[in-house]
């Protein structure tokens, strides 16, 4: 098992929360193949990124996607940050994206957090999940004559 990685400001990094979930995400055999990471983070050169970029790599996708429908929705993609962590423009554009086409999303701030939504999202009914992120809300309200 790792060691968990704190930020200055004492609180946990955003890699300790994914480790995190994702040991969590192998103890269930429903899961373990359904919920997935996408390599997107970290510095490359600029060949290398041209190369990616090329073979169809997006800035801004989000941390897990749950291949599984649930609820109406195609699936879930789950964005991960630290207590203070930043969604940034890229990352919000990604999941406006997604909702746009139809996909449930969320944006995690703890271990917890991210726990609560996938167990809620792939397990229980939908009234017993949480309720909307402000993120959300605003989404839904600007682009309410679309998605109707």
């Amino acid at each position: 098992m790792s060691k968990t990685k704190y930020l200055k400001s004492g609180s946990i990094s955003e890699i300790s929360i994914q480790k995190a979930v994702m040991q969590w995400v192998r103890v269930h055999p429903l899961l373990r193949g359904l919920v997935i990471h996408f390599p997107n983070e970290g510095k490359r050169t600029t060949h290398y990124g041209k190369l990616l970029k090329d073979m169809g790599m997006r800035r801004g996708v989000s941390d897990l996607f749950i291949c599984m429908q649930r609820h109406g929705y195609a699936g879930a993609w789950i964005e991960l940050k630290s207590k203070d962590g930043v969604v940034s423009q890229d990352q919000e554009e990604f999941l406006n994206d997604m909702a746009m086409q139809g996909y449930f999303i969320r944006v995690c701030y703890s271990i917890k957090e991210a726990i609560n939504i996938i167990e809620g999202y792939c397990f229980k009914e939908w009234e017993d999940c949480h309720p909307p992120l402000e993120f959300e809300k605003t989404f839904k309200e600007n682009f309410e004559d679309i998605l109707a």
